[in-house]
């Protein structure tokens, strides 16, 4: 949970970045989005949907797959072993790829970018394309980096990290018991979330 929830976040930021940048819409930390709207995105992540769809009764059969069972390729394990369908499998072994790859970046200097422009510290023709939002946030990145500067940070409540942590040491309990066991139990884990607050879960006050 404490991996998915950031991954969640990016691609939905990702999208509406240039909306962001022009003003049309608040660009949201993901501090923000758990605040605000943690009930409701919970709803989208694969244990929640599973749990309702078993509920349903012409849905004959729903399985939780944990993807670090899947080995080192996870797109043609799940189409070659667990769907078993042969001619997208074939096509993978032929080289095919997905169009787009999910790669997590840090969108946090994303968010310093665009909120520099609405203040009027950058010009505002600067971050009109996505590439340009790229770019100006790479620069940051790297000036940052290179001058050692400390940014303050925001993180969230105590609270909403209990909520978090106990929904995600419940669902590997129940749905991944033996996983869980072979990497350390609930002290492997919580090491795990506390790394991840600060990595993933901590934003720069802008």
């Amino acid at each position: 949970l404490h991996d998915w929830l950031p991954s969640w976040y990016n691609q939905i930021v990702d999208h509406y970045k240039v909306e962001y940048a022009q003003g049309n819409e608040t660009y949201p930390s993901i501090l923000d989005w758990l605040e605000e709207k943690y009930d409701r995105f919970i709803l989208s992540h694969g244990v929640t949907l599973a749990e309702r769809f078993k509920s349903y009764e012409f849905i004959e059969s729903v399985n939780l797959i944990n993807m670090h069972d899947m080995g080192d390729s996870l797109v043609e394990t799940f189409f070659c072993d667990i769907l078993q369908a042969k001619a997208t499998c074939n096509a993978i072994k032929d080289g095919a790829r997905p169009s787009k790859s999910n790669i997590g970046i840090d969108h946090e200097y994303q968010r310093l970018a665009i909120a520099a422009k609405r203040a009027g510290i950058i010009p505002a023709s600067s971050l009109e394309k996505k590439i340009q939002i790229r770019r100006v946030s790479m620069f940051l990145m790297n000036q940052v980096e290179r001058t050692n500067t400390s940014l303050p940070r925001l993180c969230p409540s105590n609270e909403m990290l209990q909520v978090i942590l106990a929904q995600e040491l419940e669902h590997e309990r129940k749905y991944f018991p033996e996983w869980f066991k072979s990497q350390g139990g609930e002290d492997a884990l919580r090491k795990s979330f506390e790394k991840a607050v600060q990595k993933k879960f901590c934003v720069y006050d802008v």
